[in-house]
């Protein structure tokens, strides 16, 4: 169609002139402005309402179809000359099934699929609360057709995966993610991570819609080995410097990258999000209790995440060797999942004295959990606004954490939970005690915060700023 079109303006050019029907303009639009695209650098038209006559008569010979031509990134390209606003005249459009309408923007969401954890969880979140009439989301997984790519099937949501055979196969990827992109007609691309970042910049240049990143932390602290933790900061600060917007989720965060050098244009602070309607309590969580053996009356000291050098379990394994010797009936349990996991459970049995300690692997109802808690920790050396923490904080659990990242625009030491210093195995097991020994201080803390998330943190508040950020970034 793009060709026959392509063809008939070159031909009504040179035999008949310029008229408005031998230039593809549809009957009833000669009266219009209309502009055409080529693949050339100078390759917009302008045609005015007299005639369909171009209104710069030496651009004219960029209406022609274009040679094809090969880039290094997009291959084999389409021959030129297609109407920008035919694209959006359509009254819908039907891609593997799912229907879009011309006045929808469609938003490509997108992640390496590899352990389902907080950022999985965020994305899908969003993706299902997203109103459809406004934005269709898409969720691109990267690398893994994996937990979320199963999971946005199972809720209805469009879904597509970009292989890569290993790490450096980036250039393969980002044409993928530029064939996705045009084929979805995707107006926005929300990147998470630092992969999919990376995708998107290569791609940049050949993307029609706008790019949005979100940064959920200052990522060289998530790695063990401090040199890989800078190479990987230094390539994610110049790649987001490419992207349209960026999206933080801490107050802490977006006063460092305001602080850098050449910082994106608009910067938007969009903490998580709980949906209140799951992570509520309902029970004293038996069910759990009875699953596991652990007894009725038996205080539970519980994490959630996955099971990485980043969570910092190890710091939080022998400070509960400190609580244990104190209080023998005291249970950890861990829920998650990760490469530390075998490494844990030996040093949960060393030393001759074997913890309680309830590894409980991958969980999909975190809230079944979550109710179970006499007491949340967080142990990370490096965190955003950690979902898990917010869902315990949402259920009326004490917390204690780690002094990191965005932590302290949630809890409020001494009014909402406490804050100790990272890799302080005496200040942890000091905070635990205190807590599971103060009952009535530990209602305290879990009320206070439970009423800050309901005011601050809920899911409706961040679907509404997500949303309030696309439709600024589009206009």
């Amino acid at each position: 169609m793009r060709i026959r079109r392509g063809l008939a303006a070159w031909f009504g050019s040179q035999r008949r002139g310029w008229s408005g029907a031998h230039c593809g303009i549809p009957q009833g639009r000669r009266d219009l402005r209309h502009k055409f695209v080529g693949t050339g650098s100078r390759s917009r038209l302008a045609v005015d309402k007299l005639g369909g006559r171009p209104a710069n008569a030496s651009e004219s010979r960029h209406c022609r179809p274009q040679p094809r031509r090969r880039h290094f990134l997009l291959g084999q390209q389409r021959p030129g000359f297609q109407r920008r606003y035919y694209r959006h005249q359509r009254s819908d459009l039907s891609i593997d099934g799912f229907r879009t309408s011309a006045l929808t923007t469609n938003v490509l969401l997108c992640r390496i699929d590899g352990n389902f954890g907080g950022v999985e969880r965020n994305l899908l979140s969003l993706a299902t609360g997203l109103d459809t009439s406004r934005f269709r989301p898409i969720v691109v997984t990267i690398a893994n057709d994996g937990e979320l790519a199963r999971m946005a099937k199972a809720k209805g949501i469009a879904s597509e995966f970009i292989p890569m055979k290993n790490r450096f196969s980036v250039m393969p990827a980002s044409r993928a993610l530029i064939d996705i992109a045009r084929r979805w007609n995707a107006g926005i691309i929300h990147t998470f991570g630092l992969r999919s970042n990376l995708l998107a910049a290569l791609a940049r240049k050949h993307l029609d819609g706008k790019w949005i990143v979100r940064l959920p932390n200052i990522n060289r602290r998530d790695y063990k080995n401090p040199i890989q933790g800078q190479i990987f900061h230094w390539l994610n600060n110049s790649l987001i410097r490419r992207a349209d917007a960026l999206q933080v989720i801490s107050p802490q965060l977006e006063e460092y990258i305001k602080n850098r050098p050449h910082p994106p244009q608009r910067v938007f602070l969009i903490p998580n999000g709980v949906d209140l309607s799951i992570y509520k309590k309902q029970g004293t969580g038996e069910r759990f209790r009875q699953s596991y053996g652990i007894a009725p009356d038996a205080p539970i000291i519980g994490g959630v995440g996955r099971l990485d050098h980043v969570k910092g379990y190890d710091i939080l394994l022998e400070a509960f060797r400190r609580v244990a010797q104190i209080r023998p009936d005291a249970r950890l349990v861990i829920v998650g999942d990760g490469p530390l996991r075998l490494p844990l459970q030996k040093q949960a049995e060393s030393s001759g004295f074997p913890l309680p300690v309830v590894f409980c692997g991958y969980v999909t109802d975190i809230a079944s959990c979550l109710e179970a808690f006499t007491l949340f920790i967080c142990s990370s050396r490096s965190e955003g606004v950690p979902n898990a923490m917010l869902e315990a904080l949402a259920m009326g659990i004490p917390v204690v954490s780690t002094r990191v990242g965005g932590i302290e625009s949630i809890l409020n030491a001494g009014v909402n939970g406490i804050l100790i210093p990272c890799n302080d195995r005496e200040a942890l097991a000091s905070a635990i005690m205190e807590l599971i020994t103060d009952e009535e201080k530990a209602l305290r803390y879990g009320a206070a915060a439970q009423k800050r998330i309901a005011s601050n943190f809920s899911l409706e508040t961040m679907l509404e700023r997500v949303q309030t950020m696309y439709e600024e970034v589009l206009a």
